[in-house]
C-alpha cells in the first residue's frame, strides 16, 4: 500500500470557495495529452508538526482510461514521500487537479482564477476572527496604502482599546482569508472609503455605524 493519497481539489475549493484556486472542468477537459501537466497534492502521515503533511507536484497528462480518470508521470522528485519517484506512473482524477500547466492557448476565461484574484487584496484583521472564530462584528474602510491594501479593518467588535494597541492581536491578511470564516459581510466590500458598517446583535444584519 502506498504511503500516500491525492487530496480531492473539489472538496478543498468547497471548504475555501475565496482562496483556493481549481480549474474548471471545462480548462482540464481541453487538455492536451502528452503535452499539458497538470499539479497533484500528495498526502501522508508525518509527526513532525514543524514539516508539511503533503507534496504539490506535477504530472505529465498521457492518458485517459475508459472509466475517466487519468495516467500521467511524476515529473518531481519527492522530498519527503520515500515510496515515490519521478517517472513512476499516477492515476488520478479530474478532482486531484489544482492546477495546468500547458503551452496551448485554450482560449477559456478561467473564472476561478478571476474569483481567487478577485480576493486576494489585504485587510487589518483581529485575531478574534483569524484565531478565535469570532463573526465580524465590526468594519470599516480607510485610504489604501497601496494598491495591495483595500482599506478595510475587521473587528470582532468585543475588542478593547488595550487589545488594539498590542498590535501582535491584529493580521494582514488578505481579505479571502476572511471570508472563506465569515462571509456574511462580502455584499458591502464595494462600499467606499469612509464607510463603516456594524452588526446587529439580534438579526445578525449589518447597518451604517452613523445609523447606531
Amino acid at each position: 500500500m502506498p504511503t500516500w493519497t491525492l487530496d480531492n481539489a473539489v472538496f478543498l475549493q468547497q471548504e475555501f470557495p475565496y482562496t483556493f484556486y481549481r480549474p474548471s472542468d471545462e480548462i482540464i477537459n481541453r487538455l492536451e495529452l502528452g503535452k499539458a501537466t497538470v499539479k497533484l497534492i500528495f498526502r501522508f502521515d508525518n509527526n513532525n508538526l514543524e514539516e508539511p503533511a503533503a507534496e504539490r507536484m506535477w504530472v505529465i497528462l498521457d492518458a485517459v482510461n475508459e472509466d475517466g480518470s487519468y495516467i500521467g508521470t511524476l515529473d518531481n522528485e519527492p522530498f519527503y514521500i520515500k515510496d515515490l519517484v519521478a517517472g513512476d506512473q499516477i492515476t488520478f482524477r479530474k478532482e486531484h487537479i489544482i492546477q495546468y500547466d500547458t503551452l496551448d492557448d485554450l482560449n477559456i476565461t478561467d473564472v476561478n482564477a478571476e474569483q481567487i484574484e478577485k480576493f486576494r487584496t489585504k485587510s487589518l484583521v483581529s485575531n478574534h476572527i483569524l484565531n478565535h472564530s469570532y463573526p465580524v462584528g465590526r468594519l470599516y474602510r480607510e485610504e489604501p496604502s497601496d494598491e495591495g491594501d483595500n482599506g478595510w479593518t475587521l473587528l470582532s467588535d468585543l475588542e478593547t482599546q488595550e487589545y488594539m494597541d498590542d498590535h501582535n492581536n491584529l493580521q494582514y491578511v488578505s481579505i479571502g482569508k476572511v471570508l472563506n470564516i465569515d462571509d456574511s459581510f462580502l455584499h458591502l466590500l464595494n462600499a467606499p472609503v469612509d464607510s463603516e458598517f456594524i452588526r446587529d446583535e439580534v438579526s445578525g444584519q449589518f447597518f451604517k455605524a452613523e445609523e447606531e
